[in-house]
């Protein structure tokens, strides 16, 4: 459960860095040209991101779902019996 927490907040880390980072007009010079919306408190705010950050977003994205299902497999698994 701890690694799940750990790896929810790297990505909520990654957010608030491309938040306060990333360009809020398109730059195809520096390839930021995907276009998305983060909102972090009550702020809004369309980034627009690279390849690269894409990637990260989305692989971050996947690792806290795995890791969430893990931990609910550690969970609900099957737990060794002892002997009586």
């Amino acid at each position: 459960m701890l690694t799940t927490v750990g790896g929810l907040a790297l990505f909520a880390l990654n957010e608030v860095r491309m938040f306060r980072s990333l360009p809020r007009a398109p730059d195809p010079g520096n390839g930021q040209t995907h276009a998305a919306t983060i909102q972090i408190m009550d702020a809004a705010a369309p980034i627009y991101l690279s390849l690269v950050d894409l990637t990260v977003r989305w692989g971050l994205a996947a690792l806290v779902v795995a890791l969430s299902l893990w931990a609910l497999a550690e969970t609900f698994g099957k737990q060794p019996q002892t002997a009586n």
